[in-house]
Parts: C-alpha cells; sequence; structure tokens
C-alpha cells in the first residue's frame, strides 16, 4: 500500500514538472524576443569595450520597436560609454531610413520626449543630436524641437548653446530671435555661431536691424567681425555704407565726432542726413549736440528744411547744453527751401 503510495506521489510530482516545463515553454516562445533584448541590453552594459558596446548597440537597433526602447532609455539615463554606443547606433539606424519614413519620425519623438525626464548628461547629449532629430521628425514634432532647443540656448556649455543655435536657425523651428542675448556671449564661437543666425538675410522678417549689426563690426574677435561683414554685405549695405556704420558704431566717442566732420565737410556722402540722425540719438550729449549743428547747417547750404529730429532735441533732449544748442541753430533764419529730397541712410 505504502509503495503505490510513493507511486501516485512520484506520479503527480511528475506531473507538476511537466507542466512547469510546458508552462516554461509556452513563456519562452512568446517572450523570446524581450529576453533577447534584456541579454543585448545587459552585455551592452558590462561591454569591456566600445567596439562591443558598438557592437551590442547595433544589435539592438536591429530589433526595431522591441530594441530601440532600450536605446532610448540608456540615452536618457545611461552611463557615458553606454550612452555614447546608443546615440550612435540611433544614428546610423536613422541614416539608413529613407526620407520621411514614419519610423524615423517616431523615433525622433521618443527622444524628444526622453529630454524632458534625462539626467543632465542625457539632456546635453541630445541637445547635440537634436539637429539630427529636427531633420529627422522636425515637421511632426517642431514644437518639441523649440522647446529643446529654447533650453539649449540657455544652458552654460558652449556646445549645448552651439547645437541650440544649428537647431534655432531651421525654418520649421523658428526660434532665431531667442538667439539675439547670445550675440554677448562671452566665448567668440557663440557669437559667431549667433551672428550666422541671425545676421545675414534670409526670406523670414529680420529679426535685427542693420545699425545694430554695426556694433558687431568692432569685436573682439575676427571671425566676428568677418561674419558681421558677410551678414551686412548680404543685406545690400555697400562697402561705402558698411565703412560708415563702423564708425558710426565706434566705441570711442571722439571717433564718432570725427565722422561728425567728414559728414559736414566731404562730399563722398551723397545723403548724410540719416546718418546724422542716427549720431543725434547717440548716447554722447557732445555727439547729439554736433550732430544737431551739421545737420541745419547742411539743410541751409541745401536750402532743405532742418530735420524734424533736431527740432525734438531742442525740445526734449535730457541734456541742457543739447537743447540750447540744438535750440539755437533750430532757430537761426534760413532761405526758404525750394523742394524736400528724400533720404537713405542706416
Amino acid at each position: 500500500m505504502s509503495r503505490g503510495r510513493g507511486r501516485t506521489w512520484a506520479g503527480r510530482t511528475a506531473g507538476v514538472g511537466f507542466l512547469a516545463l510546458v508552462a516554461a515553454g509556452v513563456y519562452v516562445g512568446s517572450d523570446g524576443t524581450g529576453l533577447r533584448v534584456r541579454y543585448i541590453n545587459h552585455r551592452l552594459a558590462t561591454a569591456a569595450t566600445d567596439e562591443e558596446r558598438a557592437g551590442w548597440a547595433d544589435a539592438l537597433a536591429a530589433r526595431g520597436d522591441a530594441g530601440l526602447p532600450a536605446l532610448v532609455e540608456l540615452v536618457r539615463v545611461g552611463d557615458p560609454p553606454a550612452r555614447a554606443a546608443a546615440f550612435a547606433a540611433l544614428d546610423r539606424h536613422l541614416a539608413a531610413l529613407p526620407d520621411a519614413d514614419p519610423r524615423a519620425v517616431a523615433l525622433a519623438g521618443r527622444l524628444l520626449d526622453a529630454f524632458a525626464t534625462a539626467d543632465p548628461a542625457g539632456r546635453v547629449a541630445l541637445l547635440e543630436f537634436l539637429p539630427t532629430l529636427v531633420k529627422c521628425g522636425g515637421a511632426a514634432h517642431a514644437a518639441k524641437c523649440r522647446d529643446a532647443a529654447a533650453a539649449g540656448l540657455k544652458m552654460p556649455a558652449v556646445g549645448n548653446r552651439l547645437a541650440a543655435i544649428r537647431v534655432a536657425m531651421h525654418p520649421q523651428v523658428r526660434l532665431r530671435a531667442d538667439v539675439l542675448p547670445l550675440l554677448d556671449a562671452p566665448e567668440a564661437e557663440v557669437r559667431r555661431a549667433a551672428l550666422f543666425a541671425v545676421g545675414p538675410a534670409t526670406d523670414a522678417d529680420p529679426v535685427i536691424g542693420d545699425e545694430e549689426l554695426f556694433h558687431w563690426l568692432h569685436d573682439l574677435d575676427g571671425g566676428v567681425r568677418a561674419v558681421c561683414l558677410d551678414a551686412l554685405a548680404s543685406r545690400g549695405r555697400t562697402d561705402a555704407e558698411i565703412a560708415l556704420g563702423r564708425r558710426l558704431a565706434d566705441p570711442a566717442a571722439g571717433e564718432r565726432l570725427k565722422l561728425l566732420l567728414d559728414l559736414r565737410h566731404d562730399d563722398d556722402v551723397a545723403d548724410p542726413e540719416p546718418w546724422l540722425e542716427r549720431l543725434g540719438r547717440d548716447p554722447d550729449p557732445g555727439v547729439r549736440a554736433g550732430a544737431a549743428r551739421v545737420a541745419v547747417e547742411l539743410a541751409d547750404e541745401r536750402r532743405v528744411p532742418a530735420p524734424v529730429w533736431v527740432g525734438r532735441l531742442a525740445d526734449a533732449d535730457p541734456d541742457a547744453t543739447v537743447r540750447r544748442v540744438a535750440h539755437f541753430y533750430r532757430s537761426q533764419p534760413r532761405a526758404r527751401p525750394d523742394d524736400v529730397r528724400p533720404a537713405g541712410g542706416p
């Protein structure tokens, strides 16, 4: 009897074991892809060389929707070597897809979503990858690209700001106006990139005027000055106008006073009045007073009315001496004008 009971118990145990094996087989069959992805991810995380990490990262990318989320997660919070391998694999994966492929658009969206919750290093890396994401999914994810670029423009690292500037120029992102504060960045390479983004003529409305651009003709960095010169030329400014603009924006008030004398006595500038009007808004009171005098004297010689802005200086300039000088020259009797000429200049 005991021997029969033993055989029954052994049979039951064998049956349970068989069912467990069947269940395990079903699980492995149904979740084999997931297990394989976890295995590859583990091998990537524990790889000892960059070459090994690259191979395992490519293996994840090759599994498409099953493996790509693991790469995105490594981008978001992975350690530096694994994150670099993940980015490289994602870059290769995206480059292999046709233009406007829905898979590329979807992956770009996943990576942009990861930006909001990524650790600091992940956000930095994603910013550097942002130009690729804009190319792949800019139209579909323009708002996400814009948010990431706007954050990058305010980051302290030079590489982050440079990457964000490149994205800000994209017509689907349209953040060129947000680049303007970086024109005063302490790093010359950031100023060059910012000036290239906002300075040259484009089909879009300008976000900075020619007169403001003249300021960067005096930048300490020769590269910045060259970019500024090219930007002004692209806007149709002649060499003569750029030379005048450089003097107009000279940081030394004495040089701006010399410009006044040349506008008064040289005939090289066909229409000096617009340049004088700008000098009438100069921060230095002496330059403003001189501009009022020269403008009135030239108007008298040419038998045209004194410019309206001279009256504004006489009535409302914050400096009393400027008001007196402008009032004196405005009040001088002069011949009746024959006509009024149009003005063009800064």
